[in-house]
């Protein structure tokens, strides 16, 4: 009997699931963080940041909430409107995050405008530089009118595995296994100033440079 993964009561029930499995699959992990002190003392001083990661390393946002999880606000996410980004969302509400849905060819402008409002109220944010569809590891400017908009830094992140598994995705998304070591890893901030979106480009290229050295570095990190 095949499985039906849009019935409504798989609906219901797999976000439950999922978020039991990611909790006692985080238990059988050790954790580090391997982050630039600046990235560091910003996310400990509490103020509103926002922390972006390629999509293959969607365990990212985890660096913020079990380090960080009861002394700062809720982080704020974005996750697409699709069923599958409902999904996510169920799941990542589970696990305490603020989700906002939108994509870049629907509602993204709105959610994008929502994330805001909660950083000028003292939250973080979290979103995927390269989208929900990509292309791969190439940086969106999203993330820079987030930044301009929120007038919060950025820090790119990434995550390393002792051991995992790379899925044959447009992402080559990776799940860490169970039982691995795991380093969360923070570069360098990078700061939007107000100015013309037309001036961007730079500021785009150096956080997809930046994510693309995080990226090399959770490759040979173990």
């Amino acid at each position: 009997m095949k499985l039906r993964l849009d019935h409504p009561a798989w609906r219901r029930f797999a976000p439950r699931l999922a978020k039991t499995i990611v909790k006692s699959y985080l238990r059988t992990c050790l954790h580090e963080v391997s982050a630039s002190p600046a990235a560091l003392a910003l996310v400990k001083s509490g103020k509103p940041v926002l922390f972006t990661t390629w999509h293959c390393h969607l365990m990212s946002p985890l660096f913020y909430r079990h380090l960080y999880y009861g002394h700062l606000p809720p982080l704020v996410l974005m996750a697409s409107p699709s069923r599958d980004g409902e999904f996510i969302s169920e799941v990542a509400r589970g696990l305490g995050f603020i989700v906002c849905q939108g994509s870049r060819r629907k509602g993204g402008v709105q959610a994008l405008q929502e994330m805001a409002k909660y950083m000028h109220q003292g939250h973080s944010a979290g979103i995927i530089a390269d989208g929900s569809r990509g292309p791969a590891r190439v940086a969106q400017k999203g993330v820079l009118f987030l930044a301009r908009e929120a007038r919060a830094p950025i820090i790119p992140l990434a995550v390393a595995a002792s051991r995992r598994i790379t899925f044959n995705t447009w992402d080559r998304f990776e799940l860490p296994l169970p039982f691995s070591k795991l380093a969360f890893l923070a570069a360098e901030p990078l700061w939007v100033e107000p100015r013309r979106a037309s001036s961007l480009e730079p500021l785009r290229q150096e956080l997809e440079a930046r994510l693309n050295q995080l990226y090399n570095l959770s490759h040979r990190y173990f």
